[in-house]
């Protein structure tokens, strides 16, 4: 009955994992869609821009860029011990493949050790969310003035 529990508890740590990774990816997208569409309902279609453009824009975006990191670290911290968790029960699960015995406690403290995955690739989707509401952000700025209203006359 222990063996069954240590394994159960080894999924629910994976399973946990992928839920955050999901997580992670779903964020870092409906950020930058909220700041696409933020940005789209301000401007509107009824003045040009060079009128209705205001300091308010550049609030917005790096309003939006900050919660997009404020929620990545925190969600990548909850991966990061998520993944010192799992390590942990693979470590139980080997000895006690290895010695038949199961250890007395599955639950023991796993902060002091390092995860044996980084996941730093995910860095690379907060960078890229940020950089596309950074674009974005320009693109609206530079729209703005009388040269690009010149251009597009």
């Amino acid at each position: 009955m222990k063996d069954d529990f240590l394994w159960t508890v080894w999924q629910e740590d994976r399973t946990e994992i992928r839920l955050i990774k999901d997580r992670i990816y779903s964020i870092c997208t409906f950020i930058t869609v909220a700041s696409f569409a933020v940005s789209s309902y301000l401007i509107g279609k009824d003045q040009p821009l060079s009128v209705k453009w205001n300091p308010f824009f550049l609030l917005i975006d790096i309003s939006f860029v900050a919660l997009l990191w404020i929620i990545f670290l925190s969600l990548k911290r909850d991966l990061s011990n998520a993944r010192k968790c799992l390590d942990l029960r693979e470590k139980l699960i080997c000895d006690q493949l290895a010695n038949g015995k199961l250890c007395t406690n599955p639950f023991l403290p796993a902060f002091k050790n390092k995860p044996s995955i980084k996941e730093n690739r995910l860095y690379l989707v907060a960078v890229l969310a940020t950089l596309a509401i950074l674009l974005k952000g320009a693109i609206v700025w530079l729209a703005r003035t009388e040269w690009a209203m010149n251009i597009m006359k």
